[in-house]
This record gives C-alpha cells, sequence and structure tokens, in this order.
C-alpha cells in the first residue's frame, strides 16, 4: 500500500479531465484512458506510463528509473518516481502520459 504522502502526491497530479476513470490495482490507486493505465502509484512511488523512448531519457535523473514492479521485470514504458521528484513535474508527467496513453488503441475487455 501507498503512504498517505504518495496518495496525496498522486491525487494532486492526477490530470483534471472527463476521461479519466480512477480504479484501484493491486490495492493502490491508479488512473486509467480508453481502459489503458496512464498514472497510479506503487509502494511508495508515483509511475507515469510516458512511451519507452521518455522514459529511457528520464530514469538517469535522481528520484527516477523504469518502473520494476518485480526484479527482473521492467515495465519500459512506465517512469516510476519517488517523492524526492518536484511535485510540479509529477503533474507535468501525468498530463503527458494521459496523452501518451489516450493515443493507444482502446484496450479491449477480456471475456
Amino acid at each position: 500500500m501507498p503512504s498517505p504522502a504518495v496518495v496525496t502526491a498522486y491525487e494532486t497530479a492526477l490530470p483534471d479531465d472527463p476521461r479519466v476513470q480512477r480504479k484501484q490495482m493491486f490495492g493502490s490507486p491508479c488512473a486509467f484512458v480508453n481502459r489503458q493505465m496512464f498514472f497510479g502509484t506503487f509502494e511508495d512511488t508515483l509511475v507515469a506510463r510516458i512511451g519507452p523512448r521518455r522514459v529511457s531519457g528520464l530514469a538517469e535523473l535522481p528520484g527516477m528509473q523504469v518502473f520494476t514492479p518485480t526484479e527482473g521485470k521492467q515495465w519500459d514504458d512506465y517512469l516510476q518516481m519517488d517523492l524526492t521528484v518536484e511535485p510540479e513535474r509529477f503533474a507535468e508527467l501525468a498530463i503527458e502520459a494521459l496523452a501518451w496513453a489516450a493515443a493507444l488503441p482502446k484496450k479491449v475487455k477480456r471475456p
């Protein structure tokens, strides 16, 4: 479960857009557009889906890395950020993630 500080950072950064659907994944707050997750929390970090090229460009900055939910399993199109990152940066990346995921094909619901 994310800490209250992480949940607050997530809530503050989440874009106010009617396309955003708030859900829970693995008991943690996450946001979706067109059934695609684009922004959320994981343990004591935030994750933003901004595409592999952007992730690789930012992953070397302090407080940022490629999202790795389990050892050896990177999600190359998600950036993982800890709370040392500036809060304004979370909001910028959440907006970017919404645009990235909204451009992806809508995920089809599995039967």
